[in-house]
C-alpha cells in the first residue's frame, strides 16, 4: 500500500501535528436511511489538528460477540503529536501489524486531514461539514473514545 499525502507547502507546515483524535462507533440500522446490507460494526474516526479536521468512516465485517472499540482504536493512540509527514510514515510502517482496515482508515482521514489543513491555512474561516453532524453521530453512538 503506497499513498503518498501531499503536505501543506506554507511555513505552517511544520507546526501541523495531530492534537486529537476520536473514534465514535454506531449501527446504520439506527439511521433512517440505513440499507439492509450496511455492516453493522461501522463508525468515524476523526483526527484533528490546528483547526482543521479529517474524517474517515469504517465499517467492519459482521462481529460476533462483544467489541471493543477503545481496544481496537488503541494503535492510533501513537499518532498524537505526530507531524502529518512522520503520521503517514508511522502508519506505513506499522501496516503488517495494523491489517488492512486499520491501515486504510488512518491514511484515510490522514489524507482528509491534510486536504482540510490546506484549505484552513489558505482560508482560516472555511467550514466543510460532513454528512451527518458529529452531534448527531454521538447521539445515536454506541460507543465514543476520544485520545
Amino acid at each position: 500500500m503506497s499513498m503518498t499525502l501531499a503536505q501543506p507547502t506554507t511555513s505552517q507546515a511544520i507546526q501541523l501535528r495531530i492534537g486529537s483524535m476520536e473514534m465514535i462507533q454506531y449501527d446504520y440500522r439506527q439511521f433512517p436511511d440505513s440499507k439492509p446490507y450496511q455492516h453493522h460494526c461501522c463508525g468515524l474516526l476523526t483526527m484533528s489538528c490546528n483547526g482543521a479536521q479529517g474524517l474517515a468512516e469504517y465499517e467492519l465485517p459482521e462481529i460476533k460477540g462483544a467489541f471493543d472499540l477503545v481496544r481496537w482504536a488503541s494503535v492510533f493512540t501513537s499518532l498524537k503529536g505526530l507531524s502529518l509527514t512522520e503520521a503517514e510514515q508511522y502508519i506505513q510502517h506499522h501496516a503488517d501489524h495494523w491489517g488492512p482496515d486499520k491501515t486504510e482508515l488512518a491514511l484515510s482521514a490522514l489524507s482528509d486531514l491534510t486536504t482540510h489543513a490546506n484549505l484552513h491555512i489558505l482560508s482560516p474561516s472555511a467550514t466543510l461539514l460532513p454528512p451527518r453532524s458529529r452531534s448527531y453521530l454521538i447521539e445515536h453512538g454506541l460507543v465514543y473514545y476520544s485520545f
